[in-house]
């Protein structure tokens, strides 16, 4: 079991707590994990120490584990005791006093990421180094909302080590694709940032982009580089209807831009078709029909006449009908 809060944390909560200007609120999310308790009891001795702390338990969130939310780009993964305490309150009360400790160079270059950078963070408890650490990745994330960090502890969740592959602590991802391990540059880690090829990029971060409302961005950068982006796929059949919505949305801007670009959604699409379920099926068949590709009417028509739910034919109908 992971320990509470000690007499030396709680006195230096109740100091935090006394120096907010005013309420906050703390988000958390429990999954049904073995440590949503320990999770939700951290969160109430937070609101007990500091009133001002406002508790908001979030049953929407779309998280495998316990975890607290700051803002709309900052997640905890951690029980943040001892050494991660700290940084935790600093970010969760005045993110600007972390990012103060960023340099004025590299914020200026920050200042330029247009696209969501996901950084993930593996720490320990007993870690002396992960504090530094975490506490630049938080300075980046408050000088841009681009930049998405979640903090997780991988001795208290090691399934998400495993599946990582994580044997040290601290252990930095960026975007699931290039890691650090020990201390992390800033200047470094935001070139690698702003040089990325946006084709690149991971369901994850196509999926905030248009969760946040970005769904055109999506389509200005596939048709900028004139490709549809392999992670796009992966929206298109994400199980969140809001995800889809998104997606779609993106692709519809992206026919009205470049039909030709468009019409090559239709093979992958169709690699995935049987593999979703009916809900996901009508809306690939309505990307479809909005992909112009008329080289798309022979898989249309058997989907039109084939052993298919009845809603799954009408989508199959309609978009014929679209193409014709």
């Amino acid at each position: 079991m992971m320990k509470s809060v000690n007499d030396l944390e709680k006195t230096q909560i109740r100091q935090w707590g006394r120096g907010l200007d005013g309420d906050i609120t703390l988000r958390y999310a429990a999954r049904g994990h073995s440590m949503d308790a320990s999770f939700e009891a951290f969160a109430r001795q937070m609101a007990e120490l500091a009133p001002a702390v406002r508790l908001k338990k979030d049953k929407d969130a779309a998280v495998q584990r316990p975890t607290f939310f700051i803002g709309g780009h900052v997640a905890y993964q951690a029980l943040p005791l001892d050494r991660e305490l700290e940084p935790f309150l600093a970010v969760l009360g005045d993110g600007d006093r972390l990012a103060d400790r960023i340099a004025p160079d590299v914020r200026a270059r920050l200042a330029r990421l247009s696209v969501p950078a996901l950084i993930k963070v593996y720490i320990t408890s007993h870690c002396p180094f992960c504090p530094a650490t975490v506490s630049t990745l938080l300075g980046l994330a408050a000088c841009n909302e681009q930049v998405r960090v979640t903090v997780v502890d991988g001795e208290l969740f090691p399934d998400a080590a495993r599946e990582d592959r994580i044997s040290s602590a601290p252990t930095v991802l960026l975007d699931e694709q290039f890691r650090w391990t020990g201390s992390v540059d800033a200047g470094e880690l935001v070139t690698l940032m702003l040089d990325r090829d946006p084709a690149s990029l991971g369901v994850e971060a196509l999926k905030g982009m248009v969760e946040d409302g970005n769904a055109a961005e999506v389509s200005r950068m596939m048709a900028h580089r004139k490709k549809i982006f392999p992670a796009f796929v992966e929206l298109l059949i994400h199980p969140r209807w809001s995800v889809r919505l998104g997606a779609m949305v993106a692709f519809e801007t992206l026919a009205e831009e470049d039909a030709v670009l468009a019409g090559g959604i239709l093979d992958p699409l169709v690699a995935v078709f049987a593999e979703v379920d009916d809900m996901v099926k009508g809306d690939l068949l309505h990307v479809i029909g909005e992909s112009g590709n008329r080289a798309a009417l022979p898989f249309l028509t058997a989907v039109v006449t084939g052993d298919y739910d009845d809603e799954v034919q009408s989508a199959a109908q309609e978009a014929l009908e679209k193409l014709k």
